[in-house]
Formats: structure tokens, C-alpha cells, sequence
């Protein structure tokens, strides 16, 4: 097992958390994204970012849980992470189905009492 992660990984990490900050603050000024979806990806960056400059972090857990190479944490971490988001996603999209069906339902009989207020007349 290689004592840190190789330097070109690092860089990699790093520049992707950086352009990920960058790309996630544009959407938000130009509001495209909504601050709880840019706050988990911002985290997510920061994660990223933190794990490119203290690789010592995944040697240790390495180590610790008997992972072969650092680079299985640093992907385990990131699996994890987007299935965090996922399931949060889908919990969401839920809510929303919800709740596009009770609006549905609720246009749908405002424009029947429209319609028989109109028959009445």
C-alpha cells in the first residue's frame, strides 16, 4: 500500500472540487439551483477537497478498515455520498408527486364548480 495518494490524483481531486464550488455558485447567483441542493454539493466539494489535501485522512481509514489501496476509499466515500443524495432525491420526488396530485385533483373541482355555476345561470 502506496504511503499517500499519487500526486496526479490529488490534483484531480482538487480541481474538481474547485470547479465543482464554481460551477455550483454560478447556478446559484444565476438561480437555477435551489441553496439546499447547493449546500449538499458544496459539502460535497469540500469532502473532495479535504480528502486531495490530507490524504493522510485516507490512509489511516485504509488502514484501519483493511482497504487494498487509498483510492477504494476515496471512491467508497463518494459512492456513498451520491446515494445519500439519491435517496434524499427520491424522497423529494415523492413529495412532490404528492402533492402535484392533490393540486390535480383540487384544480380539477374548482373548474367543475366554475362549470355548473355557469350551467346554473
Amino acid at each position: 500500500m502506496s504511503p499517500l495518494l499519487p500526486f496526479a490524483l490529488r490534483a484531480l481531486l482538487i480541481c474538481g472540487s474547485l470547479c465543482t464550488t464554481l460551477f455550483i455558485l454560478r447556478r446559484v447567483r444565476q438561480a437555477k439551483v435551489q441553496i439546499e441542493d447547493s449546500i449538499f454539493w458544496l459539502l460535497f466539494s469540500g469532502c473532495l477537497l479535504l480528502l486531495s489535501l490530507f490524504p493522510e485522512i485516507t490512509t489511516w481509514v485504509a488502514r484501519k478498515f483493511g482497504f487494498v489501496s487509498e483510492i477504494n476509499v476515496v471512491y467508497l466515500a463518494i459512492i456513498f455520498l451520491l446515494l445519500i443524495k439519491q435517496f434524499y432525491m427520491s424522497v423529494r420526488i415523492s413529495q412532490m408527486d404528492s402533492k402535484l396530485k392533490s393540486l390535480t385533483q383540487k384544480v380539477a373541482l374548482n373548474e367543475e364548480k366554475i362549470e355548473r355555476g355557469k350551467l346554473d345561470l
